[in-house]
C-alpha cells in the first residue's frame, strides 16, 4: 500500500511540474494585461500570480514531506 501512494505522489509531481511548466509559458496569455478591462491595475495581476505561485509551491512542498516521510 505504501509503494503505491508513493507511486502515485510522483506521478503527481510529475503532472504539478508539468501544469507549473506550461504557467511559464503561457504566462502573458494567462496573466498579462486583459483585453476586454484596460482598467485592470498590474496590482491585481500580481497578486493573481502570487497567489498562484504560492498554491503551486505549497501543494509541491506537501507533496515532497509526504513522499519522504
Amino acid at each position: 500500500m505504501i509503494v503505491l501512494l508513493k507511486t502515485a505522489i510522483v506521478l503527481f509531481l510529475f503532472a504539478w511540474m508539468y501544469l507549473g511548466g506550461w504557467l511559464v509559458v503561457r504566462y502573458n496569455v494567462l496573466f498579462g494585461p486583459h483585453r476586454d478591462d484596460p482598467a485592470e491595475t498590474p496590482g491585481a495581476r500580481s497578486f493573481g500570480v502570487a497567489h498562484i505561485g504560492a498554491v503551486w509551491i505549497g501543494a509541491f512542498a506537501l507533496a515532497i514531506y509526504f513522499l519522504f516521510r
